[in-house]
């Protein structure tokens, strides 16, 4: 197993746990989607994902990441959890690839309601690609929740304090909070010039608070 996956997933288990209930909140609730066919882009171990199932019921949940040991593990973790909530009418599958590949409509082969992704836009080589296939993704009347945050002000001041007692505690080696300057993420006006180009409705949400998200949808036939 790939030693990065497991060093992400454990620290997503130890110190992130508390902002995916709170972004799965604000997803379901700007959105509107509760149900139909649901796709984690990026999806590591699987936590905005499960925590987002928990809060509706969708019928079919696809993860998408690059990592297979990743993608694995987010398998793992929810397939158990349909298991333990015997909600066995809902449907889980996966794809190993990259949001860029040019061929990935194709391979994924269907469309959806919700598309999520927290964490991963600033890994992305070609953003604008990237947005493209999530745009031809969305079923008509889907929505795309993209972006990331820690959930709230608070949450970030807490997480960050933990990783530097963690810091402290082993010498100065551990967890670290994402170093922005390294991002390949854009400037909030050429994603909005993209998605007007495309015809998509969609808002940002850009604040100290939650971050920065773009919400976007595809038409209604």
């Amino acid at each position: 197993m790939s030693h990065n996956a497991e060093e992400y997933d454990a620290i997503a288990e130890r110190l992130f746990a508390p902002i995916y209930p709170v972004i799965a909140a604000a997803v379901v609730e700007r959105t509107g989607k509760r149900c139909g066919r649901m796709l984690d882009v990026g999806c590591g171990g699987g936590h905005l994902a499960l925590a987002v199932l928990r809060e509706g019921a969708f019928d079919h949940v696809t993860l998408l990441d690059e990592n297979a040991d990743a993608l694995k593990m987010a398998e793992d973790r929810i397939r158990g959890e349909l298991t333990s909530e015997n909600r066995t009418s809902t449907m889980l599958s996966s794809c190993c690839s990259d949001i860029c590949a040019a061929d990935l409509a194709e391979r994924i082969g269907t469309t959806f309601d919700l598309i999520v992704s927290r964490g991963s836009m600033p890994f992305w080589d070609d953003q604008m690609a990237a947005f493209k296939n999530l745009y031809a993704l969305l079923a008509p009347g889907g929505v795309a929740y993209v972006g990331g945050g820690m959930g709230s002000r608070a949450l970030r001041e807490q997480i960050a304090a933990q990783m530097a007692e963690i810091r402290r505690q082993n010498g100065g080696s551990g967890p670290r909070m994402f170093d922005m300057s390294a991002s390949k993420a854009l400037e909030t006006s050429a994603y909005e010039a993209l998605l007007e180009h495309l015809g998509a409705d969609y808002d940002v949400v850009a604040n100290d608070e939650e971050g920065r998200w773009f919400v976007f949808g595809k038409p209604a036939e």
